[in-house]
């Protein structure tokens, strides 16, 4: 019987988990597979599959070599990967893309475009239970110490980095003036926090937010929205820096070629992304200056991945 897609995001889970364990190797004279992974979103893991599958088809019929595609757990086990070798190329959010930059050697083939031709962007957002009446970062300073706050993972761009910068130019250091500090598994479930009572104030992106309201798991009114972040870019696909620059280049071209070479198969990969997104396209070093400045200078974000 034909496996779900969410059986066959387990599945190849669990097989990653034994490429890295054993550090497999190709069959002598066999070309080695480019390794492609992915870290489903909660509540997109079977679009994501279904996105990765198109994908592998488009590259599949165009590449010389052959094509895996491995669902991951997290983004710390997609810079393992990057770091160790058993993985090719990746989606990473900036931030731990620039974590592991030079440390797993990573390197920054595209970015993803809107259909207006400049970047796809997304934004941090902080949730507050409705009762505290908090309304403002000023808000939130004042009523800090008796607060506890929940972040999302360590490496999340929206969830943890965005957030953290900018607490830290309104004077808020969250370890310091919070009665408490945690970090959640991903944003829908620090909107869960939030919305039950167990946590007070929470980070996530608005997309998360966007998404869970959509979807009726969560009602209007359940949080507050006490902040929205400026636009920051919201992905790097990424390569190993080891991988030849023939292939390099090859992946390039059919990253950005792949809405007009296939649209039918572009339909599919764009549905893994929660904003409308046009294709792919050269990233801008500039477009991380905000990162690299968060990373240098704000407490707290000088974390190893």
């Amino acid at each position: 019987m034909p496996l779900s897609v969410r059986g066959r995001i387990r599945l190849l889970t669990a097989l990653f988990a034994g490429v890295i364990a054993t550090g497999c190797q190709p069959e002598p004279g066999a070309l080695a597979p480019l390794r492609i992974a992915f870290v489903p979103q909660v509540d997109m893991e079977e679009r994501h599959a279904s996105a990765y599958q198109a994908l592998h088809t488009y590259l599949s019929g165009r590449l010389d070599q052959p094509v895996e595609i491995i669902a991951l757990e997290n983004a710390n086990a997609a810079l393992e990967g990057m770091r160790s070798g058993k993985l090719d190329v990746c989606n990473f959010s900036p931030w731990p893309f620039l974590l592991a930059e030079e440390k797993a050697g990573l390197e920054a083939l595209l970015t993803t475009r809107a259909p207006d031709g400049g970047p796809v962007t997304y934004r941090g957002i902080l949730v507050s239970r409705p009762a505290l009446g908090i309304a403002s970062l000023d808000d939130l300073k004042a009523q800090a110490p008796g607060l506890v706050f929940a972040f999302e993972e360590p490496v999340s761009t929206s969830g943890h980095l965005v957030p953290r910068t900018y607490l830290h130019a309104a004077g808020i250091a969250p370890e310091r003036d919070f009665k408490r500090v945690i970090y959640g598994s991903d944003g829908i479930a620090n909107l869960f926090a939030v919305a039950s009572g167990r946590v007070d104030v929470a980070a996530l992106s608005d997309n998360s937010y966007r998404r869970a309201l959509a979807r009726g798991r969560i009602v209007e009114g359940a949080v507050n929205v006490v902040w929205t972040s400026p636009p920051v870019i919201s992905h790097v696909v990424a390569t190993r820096r080891m991988l030849s620059a023939a292939t390099k280049e090859r992946l390039r071209a059919l990253y950005v070629g792949l809405p007009t070479a296939a649209p039918d198969l572009w339909a599919e990969v764009a549905r893994q992304y929660s904003t409308p997104v046009g294709g792919y396209a050269a990233l801008d070093d500039d477009a991380l200056a905000f990162f690299r400045h968060a990373i240098r200078d704000v407490p707290g974000l000088q974390l190893s991945p």
